[in-house]
């Protein structure tokens, strides 16, 4: 079906420029997002008649340069393929929905880039929505305009089920999303990116209810692309159980968290299950902070946390708020014992809230049972896994050994405490169960 057609303005932005003082798009202007790499020197502005895509897609198309191309809330059930130079221009509040069986590709290049956008300026289009059992992958591609405010979706929204190892349907190269009135990407469920995404951009995004370029499920952290994320309303990838499927709001397989420029803003995280196995490693320089009252909890023996910092760049656990003061969160929390446990320069900043747990080890928070910690031992531990910790600011004690047995597994000559509002660490029980009349409770500054 083809309909009478504006161009958008940022069509005529790709034509050459030709007057003095004239600026191209490539030229880079005052407030401009850090360079993507697209060059838009390939494409020449569209001499047909505009194409107009609505209802749904049931066989295979392609969408050539040649004619701007405009949606009006499509769904798309078999194979899309946009060529390079292709201008999609996307009415206002309308979705492209890929479902089960469909696929949409993108065929950017870096020289004949594809751009998606609104039909009007100011006037976003809703989302490019990745439904179980589609594919889409986007190359040398811009996003701008899309999201709804109202409702805090993202430009592109991936919402892939709840299976272990979750799915991996969304795959990014050299991929733009801009002006985004929610996030740029949201990850349901168990939804991750596929391998090799890399060279993603996401600036001016976010909404005032959910203002980060990323929203992701937990397991979605190990395969987050290399990019930039900054120049949003907050600079930070959110990782939350509610974004989750409700049955899997855990981690629930190996991840590997990379230092990606921002931090990673946690509503609250579990590594493993009872029947689930899963590690969570955390490389140098990671960020992590959380909201009030959350944790990291490591579920059980079969689970594992690695932070591997440096002294250079440490591994930080801290809290979310702008002001953060002692006991925002609640700290790390191993519910067993895994010989693969390592914490080795890290920094636990403004834990020791509410643990909800209460008469573990000999000390307690005067004038109560309560045990709250920056870091939570329940299982005797093999070894003194955390080396090179620097535990700041804590509401209650700064480790907690947790367990009956012995107490030799030290924490204190390795690691650093200041500000700890009761002992560094407690004293364990004994064997029996039993603690002295006045347990030792070792002091910081």
């Amino acid at each position: 079906m083809r309909a009478s057609f504006r161009r958008p303005a940022l069509l005529l932005l790709l034509t050459t420029c030709a007057l003095p003082g004239c600026t191209s798009e490539s030229d880079p202007m005052p407030g401009d997002p850090p360079d993507s790499g697209v060059v838009d020197t390939g494409c020449p502005a569209p001499t047909g008649a505009a194409i107009t895509h609505q209802g749904t897609v049931s066989a295979p198309e392609t969408w050539s340069a040649t004619s701007p191309h405009v949606v009006s809330s499509l769904d798309v059930n078999a194979a899309v393929t946009v060529e390079p130079c292709a201008v999609v221009s996307v009415s206002s509040g309308a979705n492209i929905a890929v479902n089960s069986g469909g696929t949409f590709v993108t065929q950017g290049t870096q020289a004949k880039p594809v751009h998606i956008q609104a039909v009007d300026s100011g006037r976003p289009w809703g989302q490019l929505l990745v439904n179980t059992g589609s594919t889409v992958r986007l190359t040398w591609t811009t996003l701008s305009q899309g999201g709804n405010p109202s409702s805090a979706d993202a430009t592109v929204r991936v919402r892939a089920g709840a299976d272990l190892p979750g799915a991996r349907p969304l795959f990014v190269d050299h991929v733009t999303i801009e002006d985004s009135r929610g996030p740029g990407i949201l990850l349901n469920g168990t939804a991750g990116f596929a391998d090799g995404s890399t060279a993603l951009t996401i600036t001016r995004s976010g909404s005032e209810a959910r203002p980060q370029p990323l929203v992701i499920n937990p397991n979605a952290l190990g395969t987050l692309p290399s990019g930039t994320y900054t120049g949003n309303r907050e600079d930070a990838i959110l990782v939350g159980p509610a974004i989750a499927s409700a049955t899997i709001s855990y981690l629930g397989g190996n991840a590997t968290v990379r230092d990606l420029g921002v931090p990673y803003h946690v509503q609250d995280l579990t590594v493993g299950n009872h029947d689930t196995a899963a590690t969570l490693t955390l490389e140098a320089g990671a960020e992590l902070r959380f909201d009030p009252a959350s944790r990291l909890l490591v579920y059980d023996g079969k689970s594992a946390l690695i932070a591997a910092g440096t002294q250079a760049r440490p591994v930080v656990f801290t809290s979310a708020k702008a002001t953060p003061v002692a006991g925002d969160w609640a700290g790390l929390r191993f519910e067993g014992t895994n010989p693969t446990n390592r914490l080795e320069n890290i920094r636990v900043r403004y834990a020791g809230g509410t643990c909800q747990c209460s008469s573990y080890g000999c000390n307690y928070l005067p004038p109560s049972f309560d045990v709250s910690s920056a870091i939570l031992l329940f299982t005797e531990p093999t070894t003194a896994f955390i080396t090179g910790a620097s535990i700041e600011d804590s509401a209650g004690h700064g480790i907690l050994r947790g367990w009956s047995g012995s107490a030799s597994v030290d924490f204190v000559a390795t690691n650093t405490f200041a500000r700890i509002a009761e002992c560094t660490q407690t004293l364990p029980r004994d064997t029996e169960g039993r603690c002295p009349s006045n347990p030792t409770c070792p002091r910081a500054p």
